[in-house]
Parts: structure tokens; sequence; C-alpha cells
């Protein structure tokens, strides 16, 4: 009796790295490839459809973050297993994929050998998460003045704005909120963090990964 192959939806905006996955994951007789999208919303519709077992999904996309779609479809489909990848391994973006629900981050430099171990380790129920994320978690994440033990959601959404070099009234319309309530995080944000201008805030932002733009 044939083994039951591992049912794969990709999603990624990139039609080259798009193609090489498919190409990829064609070698292997215990993999099968269900669809492929090229943006967060696309793919959010295609793990509807076809609800693969394992969801290989960048986390840079157009139109919906990726780890938001992994949010979303963790809450939505919690029998479905989740991987993300990307080029990134700031302390940022290594921070949100915890906070996701992703049961495996595969490095975009790593060999394709290491594409297809992380796949089938998910699909087992098992998680893999190679050394570069660890590292990052475990000795920059951990001191006492990582920004997620500082800053709250709030405040480093209005510090990534501030990164991107935005304006009050831009970041208070992205985030809701009034131009007085941005000037007000800004503030409380220096406060907390012993930066007296914008110049420093950025640098900070810098070391963490927070200037880094998602979507």
């Amino acid at each position: 009796m044939n083994e039951e192959k591992i049912r794969i939806a990709i999603v990624e905006d990139e039609l080259m790295v798009s193609g090489m996955l498919k190409i990829w994951i064609g070698r292997y007789r215990d993999l099968q490839l269900v669809g492929s999208a090229a943006d967060g919303e696309a793919g959010w519709e295609l793990c509807q459809s076809t609800r693969p077992q394992v969801a290989l999904v960048d986390i840079r996309l157009p139109k919906l973050d990726g780890l938001l779609l992994i949010q979303r479809l963790a809450a939505q489909f919690p029998e479905m297993r989740l991987l993300a990848m990307s080029g990134l391994m700031d302390a940022y973006t290594v921070w949100r994929a915890t906070q996701s629900g992703v049961h495996g981050f595969i490095n975009k430099t790593q060999p394709p050998e290491s594409l297809i171990e992380a796949i089938r380790a998910v699909a087992r129920g098992n998680t893999f998460f190679g050394p570069g994320f660890s590292q990052v978690k475990q000795e920059q994440l951990s001191q006492p003045e990582a920004f997620q033990k500082i800053l709250t959601e709030r405040e480093q959404q209005v510090l990534r704005g501030v990164a991107a070099g935005r304006e009050d009234e831009v970041i208070g319309a992205e985030l809701g909120i009034s131009p007085a309530t941005v000037e007000a995080h800004r503030k409380r944000i220096r406060q907390k963090l012993g930066i007296h201008n914008d110049r420093g805030l950025l640098a900070y932002a810098r070391r963490w990964g927070l200037d880094v733009q998602t979507g």
C-alpha cells in the first residue's frame, strides 16, 4: 500500500523562489504540491480550499503579511502545520514568529535539503527551528534591554512608523489613533529607552530589526 503523501501549499510572492520550491517538492515521492499563491489573501483562499497538511509561507507578502496569515490559519485550522520561511533573521522577525503559532522557521539561505527536512518534521507533528533562529531567540531576545521586554505592542508599532520616516499623522491613520496619541507614545518610548531624539530611536530600531518593513 502506498504511503500517504504530505500535501503542501506554497505562499510566496517571488516567482523564482516559488518555482524552485515547486521543483524541489516535485522531486520527492512523499510530497505533493496542492497549489501556490503569490500574496497573503490568495494564500488564505488557497489554504481554505485545499486544506494542506503543511502550509509553507513567506513572512513578507503583499496584501496580507505572512505571519498574520499564519496566525489566521492557526486559529481557523489548528490541525494544519505551518512553516514560515524568510531571508530575515533579525530579533523582531524572530520574535513575531514565536508569537504567531508557527511550527517551524526556515531561512532562505539554507540549502534546499533543509527545507525538505523541515517539511517532513512539522508534518510529523514536530517543530523545526534552525540554529540561527534559536541563537537570536536565546542570545538577543533574552537580554534585559530587548524591545519586547520594554515596549508594548502599540509602542513597537509606533516606533516602526518612526523608523520608516512617517509623520505622526500618517502613523496615527495607520493605527487608528490620533496624531497627539502618536506623539504621546513617541515621548513614552524615548523615556523608557533613555533616548532624546528620533536619531536615537532609529538606531535602536535598526539594532532590533524594527526598521524592517513587513508585508
